[in-house]
């Protein structure tokens, strides 16, 4: 007997070896251990069969991992789906899809969360009529995709929670997919009050065998709820009866790494593949997603009012060109500081938002100028001064910073800019009597001292906190009024297409934790740009104008998503020369194979990419636009018989989704 095995490499052939002969049941669905050139490595067994093709020698796997099978066909096509929409291999694209986790010696069943079981709330006429549209769909033979927006505070949880108790009275399973970041002890708490002993928690810090076990009690239905991050999508529920997707419009759902997928997307292929109810939630919509809900690809569901009937709170400009600011710490202006002293003085809590970690994002020379760099990737070192170190966010190169600059051996490193790091020190100075945490990697480690900064804040023990993004969503304090976004337009300068959407997003999200409870929320937005779209927009709580600003920008002639496909190809490797010639023959490639539909694809590159080198890798770029996906196909196709990168190089396939509904030739 042999077996058909594939692996997580950039190969698309599947390898053929021998089953040993003392494993007598099948190896379908299993990892093996299995060689693959001079390694030993761990791949999965797709097929059995008694004959192969052709005489050459064929190797026996070394070791068997799984018990029984981690995978089924649900699982396999899923795979190949991805494969052939990602352009990746079959191999990496189901170990993308599977835990990583080895079965335990000794079983184990995973420990429900305690929780004290609480009533479900009485709901608002919004919510009622967005919940009924919900329930009709989960009993329906054809079950909907929703987009559900509603404003900050309005209540989305909870109809997600009362949504999947009819799913879960009714026998079936449902899979709830938040951004790690909102993996908040307030969430999953609801959720445990709702649910005890029937929910499975998946997230980063979960081990590996932990992420197994809970894989197979899906599986199983031994779980009914899923709640977890990105890769929760894939979890094996085998009656599943809806999906939810909070906060829809978050990047984080995207992967890093081949195949490059988005949660949405395989959320929408499993929809339609196991016929479940699709629920998109969020107070800032994805472009696209709106979009589609406007052209009838969605059914739109919206949420007005927030569930409290409280007011959405005053949101005010502050126009850092013009204002006055703190002589003690210049990067907050006197106004926000006189707001925070009247809020400390009422006992009430604040919180202040800088999307940027450490002390300060630039350490350079004072003499000679000399900017302390990453040698790993094209970006400054951000100082860390409770450390005395200076780091890089993206490779975690860290070394220890030394006063005198080895480049002139005169001069002195001055730290510039500001980060979480450095506001948590100011505030400190500014407000002496104030009890103050910061929120960001650096402070937070592991989950566990998360849930104790953020109980401390619930207890009212910490009057002002601040943070990262970590902080701008998920969050729900009554007691908080004041929000403070001390540089709301950081992200608009980065060049993306996306910059305007992502600025609306977090200025709005941010603002949302403002004023949730009865007493009445005040936020204050410092800007250099008080006349940007994105600003004003936010200031307003007006998704709508955002979206029609939006949408015309990237219609004719930019032709950006949701008019067409974006896709990004990145050719990596070590030596500098050969990462530059391999990127300029694709792109040569490309023109080439596409002349005759230069009408239907607009090719740019190839370039540098703004992160030209990442991880020690130097990194070139194509952009190729286009509205079809067949099309694609066939390009992708015909590159891979037609070019062989050079030795150590790599191209990685980005895929900017147009539709969100599947094509049917795909």
């Amino acid at each position: 007997m042999f077996v058909k095995v594939v692996f997580n490499l950039p190969i698309d052939n599947i390898l053929i070896y021998k089953k040993p002969d003392e494993i007598k049941d099948s190896l379908v669905g299993c990892r093996v251990i299995a060689p693959v050139r001079s390694r030993n490595i761990k791949g999965i067994v797709i097929e059995e069969t008694e004959e192969v093709d052709g005489n050459f020698k064929i190797q026996p796997i070394k070791a068997r991992i799984d018990i029984e099978p981690i995978c089924s066909n649900r699982e396999f096509e899923l795979a190949k789906w991805m494969s052939k929409y990602y352009h990746s291999s079959f191999g990496e694209s189901l170990f993308a899809s599977l835990p990583a986790g080895n079965p335990a010696k000794i079983e184990k069943k995973a420990s429900p969360i305690p929780a004290k079981q609480t009533p479900y709330l009485k709901l608002n006429e919004e919510q009622e009529k967005v919940l009924k549209k919900i329930i009709e769909s989960v009993e329906s033979k054809k079950p909907k995709t929703f987009l559900l927006h509603g404003v900050t505070g309005s209540g989305k949880t909870e109809i997600y929670l009362q949504a999947i108790k009819k799913v879960v009275d009714i026998g079936k399973q449902a899979i709830v997919i938040l951004p790690e970041i909102s993996l908040t002890p307030q969430t999953i708490k609801r959720f445990a009050e709702r649910f005890e002993g029937k929910i499975a928690v998946l997230h980063s810090k979960l081990s590996p065998n932990s992420k197994y076990r809970y894989w197979q009690m899906i599986k199983k239905n031994e779980i009914k709820i899923v709640v977890g991050a990105r890769s929760a999508i894939f979890s094996p529920a085998n009656n599943l009866g809806i999906i939810v997707i909070d906060e829809e419009h978050e990047t984080s759902y995207k992967a890093n790494e081949t195949p490059r997928y988005h949660a949405r997307q395989i959320a929408f292929y499993r929809k339609e593949k196991e016929n479940a109810t699709l629920l998109l939630g969020s107070a800032t919509p994805s472009i696209e997603s709106y979009y589609h809900s406007q052209n009838g690809k969605i059914e739109l569901l919206t949420l007005t009012k927030r569930a409290s009937l409280v007011n959405m709170p005053e949101v005010k400009i502050l126009d850092l060109k013009k204002e006055k600011k703190s002589e003690v710490f210049p990067m907050i202006t006197q106004k926000l500081v006189e707001e925070i002293n009247k809020k400390l003085e009422l006992k009430e809590q604040i919180i202040l938002f800088l999307n940027r970690k450490g002390y300060a994002p630039v350490v350079s020379c004072s003499h000679c100028g000399k900017v302390l760099e990453c040698p790993n990737c094209s970006v400054s070192l951000t100082y860390h001064k409770k450390k005395n170190t200076v780091m890089c966010h993206y490779c975690g190169y860290t070394q220890f910073l030394e006063e005198l600059c080895e480049e002139c051996k005169i001069g002195h490193f001055e730290r510039i800019g500001s980060g979480t790091e450095k506001v948590e020190e100011h505030l400190n100075i500014l407000f002496p009597n104030a009890r103050i945490e910061r929120v960001d990697q650096d402070t937070v480690g592991g989950t566990k001292n998360y849930e104790k900064i953020f109980k401390r804040f619930s207890d009212g023990e910490i009057d002002i906190l601040v943070g990262t993004q970590m902080i701008a969503k998920g969050l729900d304090f009554p007691n908080v009024t004041l929000v403070g976004a001390l540089f709301a337009d950081m992200s608009l300068h980065i060049p993306d297409f996306r910059s305007s959407e992502r600025t609306f997003n977090l200025i709005t999200q941010v603002a949302g934790r403002s004023g949730r409870g009865e007493k009445k929320g005040i936020v204050y937005i410092q800007t250099y740009s008080p006349n940007h779209y994105s600003i004003e927009c936010a200031k307003n709580h007006d998704y709508i104008s955002f979206y029609n600003n939006e949408i015309i920008k990237r219609k004719s002639p930019l032709n950006y998503p949701p008019f067409s496909r974006l896709v990004r190809l990145v050719i990596r490797g070590e030596n500098e020369k050969k990462v530059e010639s391999d990127a300029n023959s694709v792109a040569d490639l490309v023109r080439t194979l596409t002349y005759r539909y230069k009408d239907k694809l607009e090719i740019l590159g190839a370039a540098p990419c703004i992160m030209s080198k990442l991880n020690k890798y130097y990194r070139w770029n194509i952009l190729i636009k286009t509205a079809s996906h067949s099309l694609l196909k066939e390009f992708f196709e015909r590159l891979s018989k037609n070019f062989i990168a050079q030795k150590g190089n790599y191209i990685e396939i980005d895929i900017e989704y147009k539709n969100s509904e599947r094509n049917k030739d795909e």
